[in-house]
């Protein structure tokens, strides 16, 4: 009766005992691993992970010591998604393993474990993501086509109406009796520098003109200027491995919004007059750094704004990842890890690459 039970579930089962044999495996199972139930029933789940399971399963070894840790400590729930691959009668797909032990009274008596078909929800989440991206990548060459029509168009044309200006000014200089004119006209010449300075502030914020042509060092050069100008904040940049290494256009952009998106936040949140940026190349990955000792915030009360998170996302493209850590008065760190980068410009071969004490420069969990 119970394994007729099972069998009706849209789930798939297995029960172990304490010795983590398999007591009891319904239908599912034998339909997303494509094994016969005659060969699981009595066999060590150990071996069967080893041999049979976890070289179905797409990062297999990552798979493997999940589960078997589990069998190591059974005391414990366990919660993951995994990819099952295609061949030999296997369809993909993506399964939630859950697994939890089974007690009799204070006694563990084996385990269970539930796998759950989630395949339309990973593929309705990896479109989306796709559309993301789509969207973001149309929105970066939008904001570079509008960055370059406001440096090369529209602030060249402020600047040659200021100088059209000054001269006029300087002319009128000669005839007393138009003081009043004079003053507007003074007026105007400041207002337009003003206008002036507006545009290169939003094509700046837009994107840099530096990123394109000189790379995401001298841009963060460019920015500390920019940010101690115009907020009076000392940005300490430090370069590890890159020695003048360019990436591709994609990957320089990331680089360029997590420290705009950082640097703002300092700005915004942070109350303190120094930050310290770190951009280290370790082959293959870019590690950045954005540090400081300000108000810092409490994390298990406090949500990501819409920027970090975008910017969470724009990281994930790229196969890396984002951590924000912060204590109250203590400072926040945020640190970024994009992994297989290789430099557009680079004609040393991996084998000359000095390497990098990653551990000893950004700390642990680096």
């Amino acid at each position: 009766m119970l394994l007729n039970v099972l069998d009706t579930l849209p789930v798939g089962v297995f029960i172990l005992d304490s010795r983590f044999r398999v007591r009891r495996v319904n239908s599912k199972i034998e339909e997303f691993f494509a094994i016969p139930r005659a060969e699981l029933l009595g066999q060590d789940k150990r071996r069967l992970v080893r041999e049979r399971i976890s070289v179905i399963i797409e990062g297999g070894a990552d798979f493997r010591q999940r589960v078997l840790a589990t069998y190591d400590s059974n005391t414990y729930v366990e919660n993951f998604v995994c990819h099952v691959l295609p061949g030999n009668g296997r369809q993909e797909r993506w399964l939630e393993h859950y697994s939890q032990p089974v007690r009799q009274g204070d006694a563990i008596v084996g385990r269970a474990e539930v796998y759950c078909d989630v395949t339309e929800r990973i593929q309705s989440e990896e479109e989306i993501n796709w559309i993301s991206t789509q969207f973001m990548q149309v929105q970066e060459r939008e904001k570079a086509k509008i960055a370059s029509n406001l440096h090369n168009q529209v602030g060249q044309t402020v600047i040659a109406l200021r100088f059209a200006l000054e001269n006029l000014h300087a002319s009128l200089r000669e005839r007393e009796e138009l003081c009043y004119e004079q003053e507007q006209l003074e007026q105007i010449i400041r207002r337009a520098e003003e206008i002036g300075c507006e545009i290169s502030h939003i094509s700046s914020d837009l994107l840099p003109s530096t990123l394109k042509p000189f790379g995401i060092q001298e841009t963060l050069r460019w920015m500390a200027g920019y940010y101690k100008s115009l907020y009076g904040i000392t940005v300490d940049c430090q370069f590890l491995g890159l020695q003048d290494k360019r990436f591709a256009p994609e990957v320089e952009v990331v680089l360029f919004r997590i420290f705009q998106e950082g640097l703002n936040n300092v700005v915004k949140h942070a109350q303190t007059a120094l930050v310290q940026c770190k951009l280290i190349y370790s082959h293959p990955r870019i590690i950045v750094m954005i540090q400081d000792q300000g108000r810092g915030f409490d994390q298990a009360t406090h949500q990501l704004g819409a920027g970090l998170r975008i910017m969470q996302q724009r990281v994930a493209e790229l196969g890396g990842t984002l951590k924000i850590s912060s204590k109250v008065n203590c400072g926040t760190t945020l640190r970024a890890v994009i992994p297989d980068v290789v430099p557009v410009n680079s004609t040393e071969s991996p084998r000359q690459r000095t390497p990098i004490d990653v551990a000893a420069l950004v700390g642990p969990g680096g």
